[in-house]
């Protein structure tokens, strides 16, 4: 499914157009179903209020059996997505909100975007289970020495990206490599923020920074247009590092002023 936004729900663009269910993928009917349901509400193909297909047009669309497309919805209301309403149906109650927070996009794109000089050193380079897993200190350099904001670990399916483990990512852009070979163009992120306590790791890149008991951490999925996991990935902040937050709410949330 490729979700593209307000635009296509203002052209009245079905957002399950391009959407098919696969019995033999492995993955649950309902997860799937729920999957390209949540995609295009978080993408703003269904905005705040809108009535989204009820179960019986989803079930008959899908072909599928009504439990699979209630286990779908129960996933959606309990994320608050949609609630649904007796003679109304199942609207969506999720207001279009985004959210900006440096190097959540390409680190290279960003630095180089800025007119700095990025730079990657390669902490780990493994394979476990057939997945790539990658872990890259990633920093700016100057004149002097490189100054590391951040320790990004990319986990990396061979069986998805046959032959990545043969590039050098010091060197290259892993987002690049992913666009230019792979076809994959990373377009939003979800991700969760935590903190994490100082390890023997991250010391080695940040170095000893007194009076910092833990670390930013970003963890969870970078996903392409249609909503599929293009790489999941965990980016631990240093504390040098200055977040900025941008907020973008729907048109209509905010009461005009008094």
């Amino acid at each position: 499914m490729t979700g593209s936004g307000d635009k296509d729900a203002a052209a009245g663009k079905d957002p399950l157009s391009s959407v098919a269910l696969d019995p033999y993928s492995g993955e649950q009917l309902y997860r799937q179903l729920y999957r390209s349901l949540r995609n295009a509400i978080l993408t703003g193909a269904w905005g705040e209020g809108e009535i989204i297909p009820s179960e019986n047009e989803l079930r008959d669309r899908f072909a599928v059996a009504r439990t699979t497309v209630r286990n779908a919805m129960a996933l959606l209301v309990r994320e608050g997505l949609v609630r649904q309403e007796r003679g109304k149906g199942t609207m969506v109650s999720h207001r279009p909100v985004s959210h900006s927070v440096w190097n959540f996009g390409s680190f290279t794109d960003l630095a180089r975007a800025s007119g700095q000089r990025p730079v990657t050193k390669v902490i780990e380079h493994r394979i476990e289970d057939g997945v790539l897993v990658l872990v890259r200190a990633r920093g700016l350099g100057g004149l002097g020495a490189v100054e590391w904001l951040n320790l990004d670990t990319s986990w990396l399916p061979l069986d998805q990206y046959p032959g990545i483990d043969g590039y050098d990512f010091a060197a290259q852009s892993l987002y690049a490599v992913l666009r230019s070979k792979y076809g994959r163009h990373p377009a939003r992120s979800e991700l969760l923020l935590t903190v994490v306590p100082p390890t023997d790791q991250l010391r080695a890149v940040f170095g000893q920074v007194p009076g910092v008991a833990c670390y930013l951490c970003a963890t969870g999925d970078v996903l392409d247009p249609g909503g599929d996991r293009v790489e999941r990935t965990s980016i631990v902040y240093s504390p040098k590092v200055e977040m900025k937050f941008a907020t973008r709410w729907g048109h209509g949330t905010a009461e005009p002023a008094a």
